[in-house]
């Protein structure tokens, strides 16, 4: 009697747990992530390399869960690394690995905020908690110049030599291209862009960065006084 009830029991189980493999993934928004490649122009007929793409979802930009971190150090009278994509809510330490001191400060609209004369490691992290693009500088060393780009959304990537970007493992769904690259002031209004899962996603966006290079990158129009640098 028992072996036809357990032969039926098992046959019920395994079918149940086929069941939940199908309808799983539905649940979970979409049984597919999708792949976009973004090909990224200069406005002068080349690729761009070292180009931003950001991509958010139509449905409302996500911010980071929990409380992210990041550092971005000064090594040889330059900030390292030159250009950091930040979730929106991190918090970045600045700490100065040179033998002199750094006064590191932005008056960006996305982040406004100054460091007076230091070495070693700040006190205190800086919380990035606008979205917008930050030019850093050091109120000592004219030269020093550094960005950060904050943004809501976990998917974002950088152009290689040839311009190419590849975003992967998009849940499907619509979204907004974004891009941006040195020494554009902030990210691009963007193109929709509808990802299915089936198979890769191309697009075509120009950012002509020379149009920003007429007019130098400044991380504040007015610098915080600072004293004098001493070793």
């Amino acid at each position: 009697m028992n072996g036809p009830r357990m032969r039926c029991g098992t046959l019920l189980a395994a079918l149940l747990v086929a069941a939940l493999l199908m309808v799983v993934p539905l649940l979970l928004g979409g049984a597919h992530a999708a792949e976009l490649v973004v090909h990224v122009g200069d406005g002068q007929g080349g690729p761009l390399a070292g180009a931003v793409v950001a991509l958010e979802p139509a449905a409302g930009l996500q911010p980071a869960a929990g409380a992210p971190r990041a550092v971005i150090d000064q090594v040889d009278r330059q900030f390292t690394p030159h250009v950091s994509v930040l979730r929106t809510g991190t918090a970045v330490s600045f700490p100065n690995h040179d033998n002199i001191r750094h006064s590191v400060y932005s008056y960006s609209k996305a982040r406004s905020f100054t460091l007076r004369l230091y070495a070693g490691q700040p006190a205190n992290p800086v919380v990035f908690d606008r979205p917008g693009v930050v030019a850093l500088g050091c109120n000592i060393h004219d030269s020093m110049l550094g960005w950060v780009l904050v943004v809501d959304t976990p998917w974002t990537a950088r152009s290689d030599a040839g311009g190419v970007a590849r975003l992967t493992g998009v849940p499907a769904g619509r979204y907004r291209l974004r891009g941006w690259a040195e020494p554009m002031p902030a990210l691009t209004d963007g193109v929709d862009v509808e990802l299915a899962g089936d198979a890769p996603v191309r697009r075509d966006i120009v950012l002509d960065p020379a149009r920003w290079a007429a007019e130098p990158a400044s991380p504040s129009t007015s610098p915080p006084p600072s004293p004098s640098p001493s070793p």
